[in-house]
């Protein structure tokens, strides 16, 4: 038994399916069923029931998995309190945050630059909350969306685009919408909306609602996983940016259609670093 073994069974109870957990885990598929076969075999008991639809914990799996993330946090705090005790190295600890389903990408790019000098904080927060703890300090960084109506939050701080994105309508692929050349006001009364949690999203969807009259909605979600089947089981309709689409952790929610609504709404903003010009970072 080993860490890798145990974080892997923790990604995988998380993600449920093997292919969308080796992605994550930058390892093969094979090297991931093999990995927790052996780690199954050692204990002696069947962790994941493995079917077409996923890869899910069995009773016993779900039993044990609160002492195999136990298991992992002892042995990090194991780690840095060697580091602390030994002072081989300077460990320093950076605190960002990242606008509703920007994780991924903001993950990525920080394990490929990593070398085991900062203890890294994450946190999701909405852009504004961000902007204004960034602003005090509290945050050292953070990586948000924001619109030209709201570019006046930024005053005094730096911010450093990295994307010009749009908002989209993500749909089921079933909906009647993707049937059409255009869509109009009166198409978007007849869908049922789930929303992201975010400020900026529900004022975009206040907008659409003055445009529109009022529209229904039958969720408020965190989780790309929860929008994927809300959208699919229930034909719902969802406002997400393409980034958010994009490099979704689900990746079967980057999968779904997405409808261009820039006819009725003015549906362009931009992603970037937010970061205090009183705070150094490499």
């Amino acid at each position: 038994m080993n860490y890798e073994q145990l974080l892997y069974v923790t990604e995988l109870a998380n993600h449920q399916t093997l292919q969308e957990t080796a992605d994550f885990l930058h390892i093969s598929k094979s090297g991931l069923s093999q990995s927790i076969s052996q780690l199954e075999s050692e204990l002696g008991v069947q962790l994941f029931k493995r079917s077409h639809q996923g890869t899910v914990l069995t009773s016993k799996g779900q039993e044990l998995l609160p002492y195999i993330k136990s298991m992992m946090s002892a042995n990090m705090n194991l780690i840095q309190q060697a580091g602390r005790l030994g002072k081989i190295q300077s460990i320093h600890t950076i605190k960002l945050a990242y606008a509703n389903t920007f994780l991924k990408p903001m993950l990525t790019e920080f394990l490929k630059l990593y070398n085991g000098n900062a203890t890294l904080v994450i946190k999701r927060k909405s852009s504004s909350e961000i902007i204004e703890q960034v602003r005090h300090k509290e945050l050292d960084a953070g990586f948000i969306a924001i619109d030209r109506k709201h570019q006046e939050q930024l005053n005094g701080l730096n911010f450093i685009k990295v994307h010009d994105g749009h908002i989209s309508l993500i749909t089921s692929d079933r909906n009647p919408l993707l049937k059409l050349e255009k869509i109009t006001k009166q198409d978007l009364v007849k869908q049922k909306f789930a929303l992201f949690n975010d400020p900026y999203n529900d004022q975009l969807f206040e907008h659409l609602q003055f445009i529109c009259g009022p529209l229904e909605t039958i969720a408020r979600l965190d989780d790309s996983w929860a929008m994927y089947t809300v959208i699919n089981q229930l034909d719902a309709v969802c406002l997400a940016r393409d980034w958010q689409a994009r490099h979704s952790t689900d990746k079967r929610f980057t999968t779904l259609p997405k409808i261009n609504l820039s006819n009725i709404i003015n549906d362009r903003f931009s992603l970037g670093w937010v970061i205090n010009p009183d705070t150094h970072l490499d």
